[in-house]
């Protein structure tokens, strides 16, 4: 829409770095902030004159029926590239995600329904049930707490590569993002499968494989712009169980917020977007593989 560096979380840095680098000329430092609390009230004028306007037309958000809620995936046309192929592997990802998720929880697979479709930036609006929601706002909550400190380490990296270095400090800290990623990706999958009620464990570990690699493409998709949208609508006769869900679901919804696109993405290559082929390299540092080490006897480490 155009107003990314109005409420990007940086902008404090902005205005302190205008303020430290023109400490002898007070006055550019006082035209650099009024200039950019200008256009950003513009910017907002702006955006509350459409809301009225829209208003006025009668083209409002659907609402959703009371004791629901609802997740809508808003797909920049950077990650396909207008091509409807593409695109239509974009869906089926979704699909696949709500699917697996859905089963993990429940123990069996459950369809997403379309609620709506628009189309200026492909935005889907899906309806699933209650428990798959407040999964998949809570797996989506932990990756954008975890990006903050994704985003310092990335910044100190970037940093020591202006300055020149390389080697091993600066793989260090790719390592260390990764690591972060990983765990969250683990600490999600365990989420979706720790009530699993199926019997068959052969499908409990397709399940476990396909929810990490999911979570692996969403958050590689996230990272590249695209964005997951939470609502839901509380209910007067709901259940005590069902008022929490729907109040987590509206608090997470509400406190998002998604990172701007870097330069140079690093959770996952294009190829692996389109193709949806996760293949992530495990660190040592992460709990799955201390557990798989803890496992792994004398004799085995001989012969390998």
């Amino acid at each position: 829409m155009g107003g990314e560096e109005f409420f990007e979380p940086s902008i404090a840095d902005k205005v302190q770095g205008a303020v430290s680098a023109n400490a002898m000329t007070p006055s550019v430092a006082r035209d650099f902030v009024h200039d950019l609390a200008t256009r950003r009230r513009t910017f907002l004028d702006t955006v509350r004159s459409t809301i009225q306007g829209l208003e006025t037309l009668k083209v409002s958000i659907a609402a959703l029926p009371a004791g629901s809620a609802d997740v809508s995936f808003l797909v920049p046309r950077g990650l396909f590239d207008n091509d409807l192929g593409k695109f239509a592997k974009e869906l089926t990802f979704i699909n696949r995600l709500i699917q697996d998720v859905a089963e993990g929880i429940t123990g069996h697979a459950e369809a997403a329904e379309l609620e709506s479709l628009s189309s200026s930036t492909p935005t889907i609006a899906l309806g699933a049930s209650l428990t798959v929601i407040v999964t998949l706002a809570t797996i989506v909550n932990k990756f954008l707490e975890a990006w903050e400190r994704i985003r310092k380490i990335r910044t100190i990296r970037d940093e020591l590569t202006e300055l020149g270095m390389k080697g091993a400090a600066v793989d260090e800290l790719t390592e260390r993002v990764t690591t972060i990623v990983e765990e969250i990706v683990e600490e999600s999958t365990e989420l979706v499968l720790v009530g699993y009620n199926g019997h068959d464990n052969a499908r409990k570990n397709e399940l476990r494989t396909g929810v990490s690699q999911g979570v692996s493409r969403l958050f590689g998709q996230i990272e590249r712009g695209l964005m997951v949208e939470f609502r839901a609508q509380p209910k007067e006769d709901a259940t005590e169980s069902e008022t929490k869900q729907l109040n987590t679901v509206a608090e997470i919804g509400q406190g998002m917020k998604f990172p701007p696109v870097p330069s140079e993405p690093l959770l996952l290559g294009c190829s692996e977007i389109l193709e949806g082929e996760i293949h992530r390299k495990v660190t040592k540092k992460t709990s799955t593989t201390k557990k798989e080490s803890r496992k792994e006897k004398p004799d085995q480490k001989e012969q390998a």
